[in-house]
């Protein structure tokens, strides 16, 4: 049934593509994690369960 199933992926281009996109989006969120001035929504982020509030 492997055999059956990967047969299939023997364009090495297509896999080489795929491996591109995902690496680059993989660079992406790595970029928009690390981004300039993230650190303040992080910070307000992770005291949201600290403050009082009518939070339910």
């Amino acid at each position: 049934m492997k055999q059956e199933g990967l047969k299939f992926f023997t364009d090495t281009y297509l896999t080489s593509l795929g491996l591109l996109i995902f690496f680059l989006f993989f660079v992406g969120v790595l970029i928009w994690v690390y981004r300039k001035n993230s650190s303040k929504i992080y910070h307000r982020m992770e005291q949201l369960p600290l403050t009082d509030g009518d939070s339910v």
